[in-house]
């Protein structure tokens, strides 16, 4: 697949998932006005566990479709997909049905035992009922990413989200929300019904797209062995685990360790739900910019990589790897300069807006953690992920077992910083250290550093000299402009960076590549 290839694919799934970044953080938002910090914090609970099930359910295999379909297309093996999709079913129904009955069968001990709120039983019977089509879903899409034809992953994806919020919202607006197990109830039935359409529509795509697909290449074999799918996909799996199961577990412990410390039930959720359920989520709205690039680089990399490109490969990571350290530094430094408007504006929360300036250093870090997590996957190292992940897994629960009940919300805090850097610094290491790319310290951190925080200054003294107040969206605007001239004054984007994506814009496709673009039907 060429460069503009890639860059014409960011910008369609950049673009589909701002616009879905935008709904859910709209999403987001409403909820908490309607059920408070501590539904938020209930809510945040349940849907931990059922993160921890999807992930189980899934097992690696969207992130295994993607790179084993762009490999063998890379290679030519168009007669081998039909047969990867068909045992990538197989592999995902077995691990989702397994933790559906398992999930269903243990709701009452999750609730009572782990969550300690006989309100989410309910809910958790009801998203069990869905992990299979969850799977479903992720398998084709993670097809569909490695023959590069995101609008279809897209597509499903916005399906699957508008119509799980479009039932919550008329569930909650016809029904009263001051019991916050009916409310959790509410948003468990909207999102498996959103599962479910999401499931059928992807496979109706897929059914439509075989019929193209698998017609040409090599003939000597259709059957793709399953043995390789195993040793892609456990190391992967085993990853997710470790990771989802930390957070579910810290999710777990911290309203646990907070009561240890002294508070209430109510005011432990409510913390927790501040910090996890509306701080944290905006702090990583950002990186929506982002999601295009830690799903695209995958097949990218795995391709260029199969084929021993190294120059190619370590090229896309460095551009990646920039680009992302100049979006998270911005980010920073609107959340820190912003935060009162923010928090006021969004959640009419002063608290929140404290929790906002004083996190916002950790966005780099949170935002370098899904590329770093994504390159090493494609550059088959999976097990290294996995040995980080496991080493956070102890640093983490340890830090949460020893500081929040000594210093309360002050170590919830400290813990967040300890964990999410030692994460992403471990990963980043080991990208630096097999390829071989050269940190740009100055250039990928002290002149963004620099451009943003002059940018916000400026913004501020803009805002006041034209008496302009509560306007977050010109505040940011201007700002984002701002900075974005800054780093062109100090050489943190130059002539290379900049055509790298005009590049990616030009009508150099020749007629019938149209397919090979992932555009479907040709928009």
């Amino acid at each position: 697949m060429k460069r503009n290839n890639l860059i014409i694919n960011v910008i369609l799934l950049t673009l589909s998932t701002m616009i879905l970044g935008f709904i859910s953080m709209g999403f987001r938002v409403y909820l908490s006005n309607k059920i408070g910090s501590e539904g938020m914090g209930l809510f945040q609970l349940i849907m931990s566990i059922n993160i921890v099930c999807q992930t189980l359910a899934i097992s690696g295999i969207r992130v295994t479709m993607t790179r084993v379909v762009a490999e063998e297309l890379g290679k030519g093996n168009n007669n081998l997909l039909k047969n990867i999709v068909f045992k990538g079913l197989i592999y995902t129904l077995f691990f989702s049905i397994c933790t559906g009955l398992l999930l269903f069968n243990s709701a009452e001990f999750i609730s009572t035992a782990w969550i300690q709120d006989i309100r989410a039983i309910i809910p958790l019977k009801i998203l069990s009922c869905a992990l299979p089509f969850v799977g479903i879903s992720c398998c084709l899409n993670g097809y569909f990413y490695g023959c590069r034809k995101v609008v279809k992953s897209i597509s499903a994806d916005i399906i699957e989200t508008v119509v799980m919020i479009t039932i919550v919202s008329l569930f909650i607006t016809s029904f009263s929300t001051e019991r916050l197990d009916y409310t959790c109830a509410f948003i468990a039935v909207g999102t498996a019904i959103g599962n479910i359409f999401s499931a059928f529509y992807a496979y109706v795509l897929y059914i439509l797209d075989k019929k193209n697909m698998f017609v040409l290449g090599n003939r000597k074999s259709n059957q793709y062995p399953f043995n390789k799918i195993f040793r892609i996909s456990i190391p992967i799996a085993f990853s997710a685990y470790i990771q989802t199961i930390l957070k579910a577990l810290e999710d777990i412990l911290i309203p646990k360790s907070l009561r240890l410390y002294g508070s209430s039930s109510s005011t432990s959720l409510s913390i927790f739900g501040m910090v996890k359920g509306m701080a944290m989520p905006l702090l990583a709205f950002p990186s929506i910019f982002l999601a295009s690039f830690s799903t695209l680089i995958i097949p990218e990399i795995a391709e260029a990589n199969a084929l021993n490109k190294n120059i190619r490969v370590n090229y896309i990571i460095s551009k990646v790897i920039k680009f992302t350290l100049i979006l998270a530094i911005f980010a920073t430094g609107l959340f820190m300069f912003f935060s009162d408007e923010l928090g006021s504006i969004l959640f009419n929360s002063s608290e929140v807006s404290v929790l906002l300036k004083v996190l916002a250093p950790l966005i780099p870090f949170m935002y370098l953690d899904k590329i770093v997590d994504g390159s090493l996957n494609a550059l088959d190292m999976q097990v290294t992920t996995l040995k980080i992940n496991i080493i956070d897994m102890f640093v983490r629960i340890s830090a949460i077992s020893i500081l929040i009940p000594r210093y309360g919300i002050k170590g919830f805090i400290l813990v967040l910083f300890l964990s999410t850097t030692l994460n992403t610094s471990l990963g980043l290491y080991k990208i630096l250290k097999v390829t071989k790319l050269h940190f740009k310290i100055f250039d990928w951190i002290i002149k963004p550093t620099l451009s943003v925080i002059l940018s916000s200054y400026a913004t501020k003294i803009v805002l006041y000299c034209f008496h302009i107040k509560s306007i977050l969206v010109i505040s940011i605007l201007l700002n984002l402009f701002l900075y974005f001239i800054m780093l062109i004054l100090f050489k943190a984007l130059n002539k290379k960076d900049l055509q790298w994506f005009i590049n990616g814009l030009k009508k150099d496709v020749k007629t019938g590549e149209w397919d090979s673009l992932g555009l479907y039907k040709q928009i």
